[in-house]
């Protein structure tokens, strides 16, 4: 019984550095977001298109995103990258 309640103590402590750590790479990428939206706009500014490299990106990044929050709030058990493939 012991070992059974420690494993699981483990198992729980590993999903919250891995928790921490999608945090991180969340807050991380925002802040390439927000970047990538300024570069855009004066992309968008100067030459009257868009950036097709930067508009492509969004499908990737919000798949990422979403598969990341669902894994932090527990909705989900599958870890996104880089525990997975992408």
């Amino acid at each position: 019984m012991e070992n059974s309640s420690a494993q699981n103590r483990k198992i729980i402590l590993i999903r919250g550095f891995q928790m921490l750590l999608f945090g991180l790479l969340i807050n991380l990428g925002l802040t390439i977001i927000g970047f990538l939206a300024f570069v855009q706009f004066f992309w968008l500014l100067i030459t009257k298109e868009k950036n097709s490299f930067i508009a492509d990106l969004a499908s990737g990044l919000k798949n990422w995103f979403g598969q990341a929050i669902q894994f932090m709030l527990s909705a989900s058990d599958y870890k996104p990258f880089p525990w997975s493939k992408i």
